[in-house]
């Protein structure tokens, strides 16, 4: 069972590193044909700043989403490679309660941000500005979803699924 729980978390990662992908490639692309409008034709367009950075804020919450599962967020090791086996368990567990705290903060204050703008339009794109917070709740959600999958499935650095030891 917890095999496959974990096949799942790893599925749903793989598919919004999909979109994460998708996101940037649309992002380059705008910023590539902003340049070439803005430099050669002498012709920018409005909307393009705004667009790549939704794009970019969206690209950047599911991208620290995803690095929660997979531990590969920044870590100082220093003192860590010191502790015994199950003192890193009991470290990796504190970690990902943080990490769930943290994550929750930043969906629930996203909401507050996004009572606050209401229905208010971006400058350059009419875009809804609420439309720059939604990232920062899914997002939230997704690492909060990632550190509780990583706690019930014993998921942690140098944790192979599936094997009974704690830590590396």
């Amino acid at each position: 069972m917890e095999m496959r729980a974990h096949i799942l978390f790893d599925w749903i990662n793989r598919f919004f590193e999909w979109i994460c992908y998708g996101l940037l490639t649309i992002l380059v692309l705008i910023t590539v044909v902003q340049v070439f409008l803005r430099y050669v034709l002498r012709s920018p367009v409005s909307w393009s700043e705004e667009v790549a950075l939704l794009l970019l804020v969206w690209f950047g919450m599911l991208a620290v989403a995803i690095a929660v599962f997979r531990h590969t967020h920044m870590v100082i090791s220093v003192v860590w490679d010191h502790f015994p086996p199950p003192v890193q368990h009991v470290v990796n567990i504190a970690v990902e309660l943080l990490i769930i705290i943290f994550a929750l903060n930043i969906a629930i204050n996203a909401q507050l941000l996004i009572d606050i703008v209401g229905d208010q339009p971006l400058s350059a794109s009419e875009l809804p500005k609420a439309w720059l917070y939604y990232p920062l709740q899914f997002g939230g959600g997704l690492m909060a979803f990632n550190a509780i999958g990583n706690i019930l499935l014993n998921h942690f650095p140098g944790k192979i699924p599936g094997s009974e030891s704690c830590g590396s």
